[in-house]
């Protein structure tokens, strides 16, 4: 045997003991830590990951695991840092739901507030507005709706974000963008008059004012007019 195979020999024995211990239990992850999600469960993301077994620090494939787990659209983000020799931490950034769009017969599209379509289903399952006026003839789950007037769409948007910001959606029953200029929002049982996105944050900051401010709002039947939020805004009781 000549001296180049033997030495051939000692380098190809030596990286395959390398490789056997990288590949041992010594190096499985045995601390994993999940931060950031609030709606979906530490189990289905290790799941989706690919984590709920024993899984190898230098085998662990962050890109094929992140795609996995944002197959759930419910999830914006995801990030996996290994921390050597053997822990894991995960970092999600979720999408919270902002609204409904009635879709066909009996079906809801769960929307975010950027307009992404989330889910679809046959129920509604939070007390969340839902928004009428939207016109489209297309739509993908995961995408960005895609509408016919766009700036209905925006004006969606725009409140929607704000809306959220404000933790006011659970109160808001109907937001209707049919003319984006006279935006209309119904809250408990007053139909607030918004106009167009002028003066938005103003807006919707004045509404929190009164909903947290006013006892009675949740009783009473009317109509708010916050069109021009900087002057003195109009609110009519009807009965």
């Amino acid at each position: 045997m000549s001296d180049k195979f033997r030495r051939l020999l000692i380098v190809a024995a030596g990286l395959f003991c390398v490789l056997v211990f990288m590949l041992s239990p010594v190096f499985n992850f045995e601390e994993i830590s999940v931060s950031g999600n609030l709606q979906i469960y530490n189990d289905e993301i290790l799941e989706r990951a690919g984590l709920d077994g024993a899984v190898n620090f230098f085998m662990f494939s962050p890109r094929r695991a992140r795609q996995q787990v944002m197959e759930n659209h419910f999830i914006d983000q995801v990030v996996f840092r290994r921390v050597f020799p053997n822990e894991l931490e995960i970092t999600v950034w979720e999408r919270f739901l902002s609204g409904y769009i009635e879709y066909l017969e009996g079906m809801f599209l769960y929307i975010d507030e950027n307009g992404r379509v989330i889910e679809v289903r046959s129920y509604k399952t939070e007390d969340l507005p839902v928004v009428t006026g939207l016109r489209f003839t297309h739509m993908q789950i995961g995408e960005i709706l895609e509408v016919d007037n766009p700036a209905a769409f925006s004006t969606v948007v725009t409140f929607a974000q704000l809306l959220n910001r404000h933790d006011l959606t659970g109160v808001i029953s109907q937001i209707d963008v049919s003319d984006p200029n006279n935006t209309r929002i119904r809250v408990y049982n007053m139909e607030v008059y918004l106009g167009d996105t002028s003066n938005a944050h103003e807006k919707i900051s004045t509404l929190r004012e009164i909903v947290n401010e006013w006892p009675g709002a949740r009783e009473v039947r009317g109509f708010l007019d916050l069109r021009e939020p900087s002057a003195q805004y109009i609110f009519r009781i009807l009965t």
